[in-house]
Parts: structure tokens; sequence; C-alpha cells
């Protein structure tokens, strides 16, 4: 990805995010949900203690060996990547927003074509 569209994909963010960032977070997450069903964890808090709403208080999105986590703490949001092999993180690193993004689309990208690619293998075989 290019520096352009990385900057793009930060300044898409930090708009959307600005303006609400409880809605932001919720969105966000239903949305990751919904497109890796089975790879992403949402973690939900109680707004107070007779509340009955909630909002996001964390996201963990598994792609390849890698499990980013954007945790909504006190306000800010800290984002860090993990690199797991069967279940067991060997690194963990703290991240700045527009390098988790644009590391999070990587993956993602990289992931899909591996998908595109097992797909035309198993399409071929079929129909060879």
């Amino acid at each position: 990805m290019d520096e352009g569209t990385s900057f793009d994909l930060h300044a898409a963010f930090m708009r959307r995010a600005q303006t609400d960032m409880k809605a932001f977070l919720e969105a966000f997450a239903v949305r990751m949900e919904q497109s890796l069903p089975g790879q992403v964890e949402i973690h939900r808090k109680k707004d107070s203690l007779f509340a009955s709403t909630q909002h996001v208080s964390s996201i963990n999105i598994r792609v390849g060996g890698s499990r980013y986590v954007l945790e909504n703490a006190h306000g800010g949001l800290q984002l860090t990547r993990c690199n797991e092999v069967r279940g067991i993180v060997l690194k963990t690193e703290e991240m700045q927003l527009p390098d988790w993004l644009t590391a999070l689309n990587q993956d993602l990208m990289a992931a899909s074509k591996n998908l595109a690619n097992a797909h035309g293998v198993l399409h071929d075989f079929l129909m060879g």
C-alpha cells in the first residue's frame, strides 16, 4: 500500500471517529464481525453500573498468523499486533493508528488473495 492510500485510510478513520468514538467503534466492530465471521472477537462493557447500554471495549481480529487488538482504554485507543503460532504469542508490538490500519489492511488483502487462489484451484479441480 502506498503512502497516499495509507494516509487516506487514516484520515477517513479519524474523520469518522471524531464525531462519536463509541458509535464509531460499535460500527467498526459490527462491520469487521460481519466481514470476517469467526475471526473477530468483540468485548463490551456496561456504560455504568446500573446502565442497560454497553460500549465496545476491545476488538480482536485474527488474520493469518496475526491478531490485531484495538482497545478503547481511558478514552483513547491502544492498538497492538500479536504474531501467533498455534495460539502462542511470539511477539506483541504496540502500533500507532496509521501503521495498525495499514498492517491490518495488508494482511486482509493477502488473506483474500490466498482464498481467491484456493477457490481457483478448487474450481479447476472440480471442473477439470
